[in-house]
């Protein structure tokens, strides 16, 4: 178990790419809360969204969130079914809205058994469906995730969020950066950088943004810091993004990484960028219009 537990505290130094396990997807994040989505409707009706999610507190239980479809009225009554057979009845809360279901007893023991879950409406008119296979495999891989292996227990301490202090921007302007600059700082291929942008990160630092093409024909850097005096330094992230390069939000003060399927999300602690939020987005078809996404990272950022 000491070894089990090692294991898992280093992985959790690094994301770890979300898993697909048959017709669903599972992931874990840095403090070990694992959710899975399924991936299929298992039929021709559209995909019921379930998300299967559970904490990685000791003894955290499990829950399978349903998102209803927003056709279904509120105070409507739904039933879901699994291979043809009653289940449960749902009261619909409206607006596409969803409910959290125990995943425990019979509901538990009904979905690891069935092969399809569908949810109905009167007249046995189906809504939505969902296939089963590989929720099984998911449910063992997340309690291998969460050291819960034979075990009701989880591991014995959910590691601590990581936290980024981040230092308090000031109203004073970005460092002037000109052509002139742009040849004495970065060399006289840089000049023609034109497009050029900053930003105050904190009271020494400003953030420089070269146009990403006149960056990549160069062979520069796209980010830069400006300390109040002598020469630009590459940015530095603790974690590879995966977009060359990132771009800076300025009003949430993070560096967003965002290409395809993957966000990341990094925050300035006075010295480089580090990773904040990273997030998967399995991109399902839907029939409620929420987006599945599964995070795998998280910090939390507190400014002084």
């Amino acid at each position: 178990m000491a070894s089990l537990l090692a294991a898992l505290l280093l992985q959790a130094t690094a994301p770890a790419a979300p898993a697909t396990h048959g017709d669903w997807i599972l992931g874990c994040d840095n403090q070990h809360a694992c959710e899975a989505l399924v991936r299929e409707s298992g039929g021709s009706e559209p995909r019921l969204r379930l998300v299967l999610r559970r904490e990685g507190m000791a003894m955290a239980p499990a829950r399978l969130d349903v998102s209803l479809p927003v056709s279904v009225a509120a105070a409507s009554r739904v039933t879901l079914a699994v291979d043809g057979r009653p289940l449960a009845q749902l009261i619909a809360p409206g607006s596409g809205g969803g409910l959290a279901l125990p995943f425990e007893g019979r509901l538990a023991a009904a979905l690891l058994r069935g092969r399809r879950v569908t949810l109905f409406a009167s007249k046995r008119h189906v809504l939505a469906g969902a296939s089963l296979a590989g929720l099984g495999a998911t449910l063992r891989a997340m309690d291998a995730g969460q050291g819960r292996e034979g075990s009701a227990a989880a591991i014995a301490a959910v590691p601590p969020l990581p936290i980024v202090d981040q230092p308090e921007v000031t109203g004073e302007a970005p460092r002037r950066f000109s052509a002139r600059d742009a040849r004495k700082l970065l060399g006289r291929a840089a000049a023609d950088c034109a497009a050029a942008r900053t930003w105050r990160l904190d009271t020494a630092h400003t953030l420089l943004a070269l146009d990403p093409d006149c960056a990549a024909t160069h062979g520069l850097a796209a980010l830069y810091l400006l300390p109040p005096k002598g020469p630009a330094i590459a940015a530095t992230t603790d974690r590879a993004p995966a977009a060359t390069p990132p771009s800076w939000d300025p009003a949430r003060r993070r560096l967003v990484s965002a290409p395809g399927l993957l966000r990341q999300e990094y925050a300035w602690d006075g010295a480089r960028f580090r990773l904040v939020l990273e997030q998967h987005d399995a991109a399902l078809p839907d029939a409620s219009g929420d987006e599945d996404v599964i995070t795998t990272w998280r910090a939390a950022v507190a400014v002084h």
